[in-house]
């Protein structure tokens, strides 16, 4: 026996070997028991053992001039929702990082040579143990050049898409912005809110499009725990000023049970990328508890301001296609026409708000440790903002606050009648169900019975969530609201972006199943509803301000395949508009999505 080899060490030594052994026997056991994936029909599958590396982004320029400015995010996503450390551990000397926002704002200077080099490193953690499962490192260049160049754009939409689904040319949206800039879009908030709200004994004082700009930005300050957004904070970045908030896309939503209109701003000066959307309407009043016939009168009204807009019998009116300008007033008149629209012979037909979804890549989903420095995460959070009385100053005041976000669908199934597919709360959330969990019940939405919001599990029993992003209640996303009806399955598509939450809309790889299949709507037609199909992923934004993706053209396609449904529908005329999914819609569009 060697030096310092005892028997006893010895003995101990083959104690740990087998207790090694069995652990690896154990954990071999679990890894084939575990079902992190779920198939495209619903049911659960068996586990695939393999855990994905992280997705890097690549970045979408590849060069720049000295002097001209670009900004990009570090953008990163893991399969299985792993912790996910993004450092950018080389760059040019003059390019800013910002390590909560993973965003590089960089203007080359003549003393960065020819090119700047970037490094990027990635660690992914085990989420049981916290220890890291791999590091990728990703390099990548981008030239310089002595004078500034075309930088990368958006290739075109189709015409009816980009007049009509999802305006987003600049030069269409140049009325409208002049018209519509943020703050006078608040200021009619303001004003819509005040006439919901406001009775001549409760004492709530009104509120400005100005105040409630400030309420947005400290709002997602908040919610980002970052002060540079937040007006009263000494770090404040004035980039984030009202004045550099642009109108980047319109979007008349056809589609939904209730239409209404979607406006989405973006701050063009800040490096991070920020979006507010108000969601505009015509119809007052809570959506599950309104009679169909108001919900029919919002739609027709709607349809038919739209198609008095920018159609002359089954075309669009010629000024429509060539003129951008005539186009773009067009378009301002509308808007003007859905946020101050009056019947004076029906209350309840007044233009209303909505709510105010939003998303920012501004460090909501970052881990940081207690001096406040980033540790990992992807930056990126969503959520909703409404109208609210809050206590300012020893008075009630309406302003923006941030609130649950609404329910999602959590189980598909068919309603009593066999007649059409409804949501219902999974088991977790079901007193009926075994695996009810109690205080779950309480996240199903009072209002349709049917969805639930993301729990917040910091609280026990768990209140609705005021946030979303990819690291945030897990089990829920992962295991409670995919129990019976998997993220895959195409019946989700049935009550659009409530299918699924939205970080997981935001995130995807898969498509959402055919939308000509009647089958996927109908229950008789048993479990013959196809599948859906992995795409290229969709990296955290829904609007298309780098690429227009594979997901965004399917998407596009089907809502002006359902636009010509909604003319057929609502005001008799058949629109000639080329859809390549279908010359006539097969859909009754009065029955909507949600």
């Amino acid at each position: 026996m060697r030096k310092g080899h005892s028997p006893q060490r010895a003995r101990s030594r083959t104690a740990r070997l087998l207790k090694l052994a069995a652990l690896l026997v154990f954990c071999s056991l679990a890894s084939a028991l575990i079902v992190p994936r779920f198939s495209s029909t619903g049911a659960t599958e068996t586990a695939a053992v393999e855990n994905h590396e992280p997705e890097f982004n690549p970045v979408r320029f590849k060069r720049v001039g000295v002097g001209q400015r670009i900004t990009f995010g570090l953008s990163v996503i893991d399969e299985e929702s792993d912790d996910v450390r993004v450092e950018l551990i080389q760059k040019p000397a003059s390019a800013k990082y910002n390590e909560k926002t993973l965003t590089v704002d960089w203007t080359p200077q003549k003393t960065d040579g020819r090119s700047g080099m970037f490094t990027v490193r990635i660690m992914e953690f085990d989420r049981a143990t916290n220890i890291p499962r791999r590091t990728l490192m990703k390099n990548f260049s981008i030239a310089i050049e002595p004078q500034p160049v075309q930088l990368p754009t958006v290739p075109p939409a189709p015409l009816a898409v980009e007049t009509l689904i999802s305006i987003t040319d600049p030069d269409r949206l140049m009325a409208a912005n002049a018209q519509w800039p943020i703050t006078a879009m608040f200021d009619r908030i303001a004003a819509i809110e005040a006439s919901k709200q406001i009775k001549p004994d409760n004492g709530i004082a009104p509120t400005n499009g100005a105040q409630l700009f400030r309420d947005a930005l400290k709002n997602l300050a908040l919610l980002h725990r970052n002060e540079e957004i937040d007006p009263d904070s000494p770090r404040f970045n004035k980039q984030f000023n009202a004045e550099n908030w642009r109108l980047i896309m319109v979007r008349p939503r056809m589609n939904k049970k209730v239409f209404e209109l979607r406006l989405v701003y973006r701050n063009e000066a800040a490096a991070e990328p920020v979006y507010l959307m108000p969601r505009m309407r015509i119809i007052r009043g809570k959506d599950a508890g309104r009679p169909d016939e108001d919900r029919q009168k919002n739609n027709e009204t709607f349809a038919r301001l739209f198609y008095e807009t920018f159609f002359d019998g089954a075309d669009l009116k010629p000024g429509m296609i060539r003129d951008k300008q005539v186009y773009g007033e067009a378009l301002a008149q509308f808007i003007t026409k859905i946020v101050t629209y009056i019947d004076p012979t029906d209350p309840k037909m007044q233009a209303n708000f909505a709510a105010l979804p939003h998303n920012a890549r501004l460090g909501g989903d970052d881990l940081l440790d207690s001096k406040g420095n980033y540790l990992r995460g992807n930056g990126w959070a969503l959520g909703v903002m409404k109208v609210v009385p809050v206590e300012r100053n020893g008075k009630r005041v309406l302003a923006f606050a941030n609130l649950p976000i609404d329910g999602f669908t959590t189980s598909v199934k068919p309603n009593p009648q066999g007649t059409a597919y409804v949501p219902v709360p999974a088991p977790r959330f079901n007193p009926k169900s075994a695996e009810f969990v109690a205080g779950w019940d309480k996240l199903i939405d009072a209002d349709d019975h049917g969805n639930v919001a993301i729990p917040d599990e910091q609280t026990s029993p768990p209140t609705a969530a005021i946030i979303d992003a990819s690291s945030f209640s897990r089990p829920f996303k992962e295991r409670f609201m995919v129990q019976e009806t998997s993220l895959r399955d195409p019946r989700r598509r049935i009550f659009e972006e409530r299918g699924m939450t939205c970080i997981q809309c935001h995130v995807r790889n898969f498509d959402e199943g055919d939308y000509l299949n009647s089958a996927v709507r109908d229950p008789k037609a048993g479990p013959n509803f196809g599948t859906t199909n992995i795409i290229p992923r969709l990296f955290f934004v829904l609007t298309p301000d780098e690429e227009r993706s594979e997901f965004f053209r399917r998407n596009e396609e089907e809502q002006v395949g359902n636009l010509k449904g909604v003319m057929r529908d609502y005001l008799k005329v058949n629109v000639n508009l080329d859809s390549p999914l279908s010359q006539n819609w097969p859909h009754n569009t009065r029955v909507g999505r949600s």
